[in-house]
């Protein structure tokens, strides 16, 4: 059985079905113009995530966001709501905050002292006197940025006329609703710089056609090449992957795979008793995680059981990520360069269940979270480890092996778009994903798609 892709609509009219199809040519990565558009339409457009609320747990609290040439402070006031402001004084446009995250009383500008509320009001002005006509306060405060939250997660954007955060979402809300993100804990935070285009990471994610060739061991416990597609409107998608599998396409074995056999023992069902019945394993695996959960602690009543043993892949456009399992969330995407449409920012979050209910040691139980990150509540945050590409090939710097895998050939992919000989992608319908986003992409930089929506609604 292939893949399926579905166009799938979002409530309130909005259509999954783009108006045009993209043409993936060497110009939509490499030229310095078509980044400059990018800026103009999506990035400045859509909403963006930014990241985690645990981040921010007394007020004070800060982190910055850096995209492209802007940055954004991202705070939590005195009032205990979570804002954001562009992160410039209005005085002579210096950056305030140049560290990446800290906790503050007030926000003040280190190169002449203005000084502002974390609810990013102008407070002080040192020798206000000596400005003619005195210093309108309210017109030189902080430059807000619209801002919204949703399971413990930060998003933003930099346009006002955009609708609210969970429109732009829509059916995604309710279907992760049941893994309750907020209640999970970062246990890794990681940021590579790569020589590749932020599209050309992108189309990596959105496509499971190079599974079989560079991630051969992904044979052993899950089925990627019968995966289920979702494509939605603004340029969203979905993948669901059946997990505790073997891949169909190479015959199924009678032994249970190595890495299977790990994920089997976790849980604490014997590999030997699957011997000959190896599809008998992903039901047997689903009914063992929830009579475990239920002795740690961990409920998956909420779950459905495709929930409780497969993995899914959500895309948010433009550029996030997640891949969701009941016990461990990893959010990921690029962020552009600030000039070189050659080179982006890959950032990764990983984050758990709590320790406290996901493994059992004297057992040596573990509910699919990574035994080596377990983080208990009283435990630091986590360093943000920063590295290069090359430090990932050489092996100082891991993002798992699959990812590792990926960021090795990025490179390779970015020059041969450089090349005389490279005129145009062609996809194939398992690429489904890839042109979805692509024509997404056109959508954006053709018009305000919330406005096109908006317009077709009422021609109707």
């Amino acid at each position: 059985m292939p893949q399926v892709s579905t166009p799938v609509d979002f409530p309130g009219g909005y259509r999954a079905a783009p108006s045009k199809r993209a043409r993936l040519d060497a110009e939509r990565y490499t030229s310095p113009e078509f980044m400059a558009r990018e800026w103009d339409t999506i990035w400045t457009k859509a909403w963006l995530f930014v990241g985690l609320m645990e981040d921010l747990e007394e007020p004070g609290d800060y982190f910055i966001y850096d995209l492209g040439r802007e940055s954004i402070i991202i705070t939590r006031t005195d009032e205990d709501r979570i804002s954001a402001f562009f992160n410039v004084c209005q005085h002579r446009g210096n950056r305030i905050f140049t560290n990446e995250w800290g906790s503050v009383n007030d926000i003040a500008c280190p190169y002449h002292g203005w000084t502002y509320g974390l609810d990013g009001r102008l407070k002080k002005v040192p020798d206000e006197d000596r400005f003619a006509g005195g210093v309108p306060c309210a017109e030189r405060s902080l430059k807000p940025v619209r801002l919204d939250t949703w399971a413990g997660l930060i998003w933003i954007t930099m346009n006002d006329d955009a609708p609210p955060l969970d429109e732009f979402l829509g059916l995604i809300i309710p279907q992760l609703a049941p893994y309750r993100f907020e209640k999970m804990r970062l246990v890794k935070h990681q940021t590579v710089h790569l020589d590749a285009n932020w599209k050309t990471l992108k189309d990596n994610f959105l496509e499971q056609y190079h599974v079989d060739f560079i991630h051969p061991q992904h044979a052993s416990f899950v089925d990627c090449c019968n995966s289920k597609n979702d494509l939605w409107p603004f340029g969203h998608t979905r993948t669901s992957v059946e997990g505790f599998v073997t891949n169909p396409r190479y015959g199924i074995p009678s032994e249970v795979p190595d890495l299977m056999k790990m994920g089997l023992q976790a849980i604490g069902l014997d590999p030997d008793a699957f011997k000959g019945r190896v599809p008998a394993i992903r039901e047997a695996a689903s009914k063992q995680k929830r009579k475990i959960g239920e002795e740690l602690g961990f409920s998956y009543s909420e779950f459905n059981d495709d929930q409780v043993t497969d993995v899914y892949q959500y895309d948010f456009f433009p550029n996030l990520f997640m891949t969701i399992k009941a016990e461990e969330l990893w959010i990921y995407g690029p962020r552009p360069h600030p000039s070189d449409p050659n080179k982006c920012f890959f950032d990764k979050w990983t984050l758990q269940i709590p320790a406290e209910v996901a493994v059992d040691k004297d057992r040596g139980l573990a509910l699919g979270a990574d035994p080596g990150l377990l983080r208990y509540e009283n435990d630091d945050r986590p360093e943000h480890d920063v590295f290069t590409q090359d430090d990932v090939i050489a092996g100082k710097h891991t993002m798992t092996i699959t990812i590792d895998q990926d960021i090795y050939y990025l490179r390779d992919m970015q020059a041969g778009m450089h090349s005389r000989g490279f005129s145009h992608a062609l996809l194939n319908e398992d690429e489904a994903r890839v042109q979805h986003f692509h024509d997404w992409v056109d959508v954006w930089m053709e018009d305000d798609p919330f406005r096109r929506q908006v317009q077709s609604q009422a021609a109707e």
